[in-house]
């Protein structure tokens, strides 16, 4: 309580349109505001629903592109080695990633989809990359193990548009690629895709690289992500609805170790603490909400120019200048 009060002041109701105001707050901050202020989600759905906004406000606002694709990824399910034991964990169509041999069970590393859920045989019915059954049963998982062999996924549709920033979701350790570092997307064919890593470095992935199923937008995170990571300010996205108090206790532990501040953006803020605005809560349509977040980002772009900052600037003139029409490239 006192936490929330603490924060009284600095917190946004918005009913209904908290990801869209979320990222609005962001886009409207200059260029190098940005990079010092992350934006932390409440839930997997919010995360996707803010990192969505903020990619449509930068493509509005002609910071991205012109290429874009369409992947289909892998999205982490955060589950705990004792959740992997039990079949009510799964759902058909999730992706269960074996990262050495289960030789109790003779299954081989890699990638097998849930096909069917087989509650009479407490088993699941698996399919391998080459369209074969396998059997596997959950419960014969040792349950004091702390085995980092399992992790489970659901596939996910996601845009990309040249510009964006992302996240890696599992780790290449040959290739120097970690869960959780950020990468930025520099260019988009029909060959593949092409990466500057975190350290700098070009990193081509060409169609059909496991590593582009195993990427997110990174404009925003979940709590658990932003564990060990620091930045100067915050943007909290909570959504009332969200049952799981244990993490929204750990969110708001996580983002309240800002070194500057935070804004707190909340669905219903009677529920988390004193209110200072609302808004109309009327839906506002698809053009309508797409013209906010470009006068946001436009906002943000003409703070870096005022004030005479060196900030991207290399990145603008070859958008400007192309004037090539933006098309989407399925890889």
């Amino acid at each position: 309580d006192d936490a929330l009060q603490a924060l009284a002041p600095s917190t946004i109701e918005a009913r209904g349109d908290s990801a869209i105001v979320a990222a609005e707050k962001w886009l409207s901050l200059s260029p190098a505001d940005r990079d010092q202020t992350s934006i932390y989600a409440s839930g997997r759905a919010l995360r996707s629903a803010v990192n969505e906004a903020v990619q449509r406000g930068l493509k509005a606002n002609g910071e991205l592109g012109p290429r874009s694709g369409r992947l289909t990824v892998h999205s982490r399910v955060n589950v705990t080695h004792e959740e992997l034991r039990y079949l009510r964990t799964y759902q058909p169509g999730m992706v269960l990633n074996f990262r050495s041999r289960d030789s109790t069970q003779k299954l081989s590393k890699g990638d097998y989809t849930v096909k069917t859920i087989d509650h009479v045989r407490k088993q699941l019915v698996l399919e391998d990359r080459k369209g074969r059954l396998r059997k596997f049963n959950p419960a014969r998982l040792r349950p004091d193990a702390n085995d980092s062999r399992l992790a489970l996924f659901e596939r996910k549709s996601l845009s990309i548009i040249e510009g964006d920033k992302i996240r890696w979701t599992d780790n290449d350790h040959k290739r120097g690629l970690f869960n959780a570092d950020q990468a930025k997307i520099v260019a988009i064919d029909t060959k593949g895709v092409t990466m500057e890593t975190s350290g700098g470095k070009e990193l081509r992935l060409s169609r059909g690289d496991p590593m582009l199923k195993r990427m997110d937008l990174a404009y925003a995170l979940n709590a658990h992500m932003a564990q060990g990571l620091t930045s100067d300010r915050g943007i909290a996205v909570m959504d009332s609805r969200e049952r799981n108090l244990a993490n929204r206790q750990t969110f708001l532990v996580t983002v309240t170790r800002l070194r500057d501040g935070l804004t707190l953006i909340a669905d219903n803020a009677e529920k988390l603490g004193r209110a200072i605005k609302s808004n109309s809560g009327e839906k506002a349509s698809a053009l309508e909400v797409t013209q906010r977040l470009k006068a946001a980002a436009a906002k943000g772009l003409s703070q870096d120019k005022d004030v005479g900052s060196t900030s991207p600037a290399s990145d603008k003139p070859e958008l400007t200048k192309e004037r090539v029409k933006p098309f989407e490239i399925g890889i």
